[in-house]
């Protein structure tokens, strides 16, 4: 059994170097999104040249063009999760651990 001093807690830090390799390894996976977005706006202004001008219906062309807007925006938003999870990896390097959300026990019912 083992004995703990009061103030100890049973946390367990990552290493900064292991945070480090994480935040590396996230930039280069935010590379490729960034890439791939640019190719994804290529190829959204390519099919928009073919898009139906008919106001009754949308046809192959223009529901691929839809979905990929879709896709567009999901690559955008895990992008900028990304630029989060760097940003707090570089904060916890360089500050500790810190509570970034907290219950705030005067308003518990």
């Amino acid at each position: 059994m083992k004995i703990r001093r009061f103030n100890e807690s049973d946390q367990i830090d990552i290493s900064p170097d292991r945070v480090n390799e994480i935040i590396e390894e996230l930039k280069d996976i935010a590379v490729i999104f960034d890439n791939k977005s640019v190719y994804m706006d290529s190829l959204l202004s390519e099919l928009s040249n073919y898009k139906n001008q008919s106001k009754k219906g949308n046809d192959q062309i223009d529901d691929s063009i839809s979905a990929l807007q879709v896709i567009k925006k999901d690559i955008d938003d895990c992008k900028d999760k990304i630029d989060t999870t760097v940003n707090n990896l570089i904060n916890y390097n360089e500050g500790g651990r810190k509570f970034l959300y907290q219950d705030d026990e005067k308003n518990t019912f």
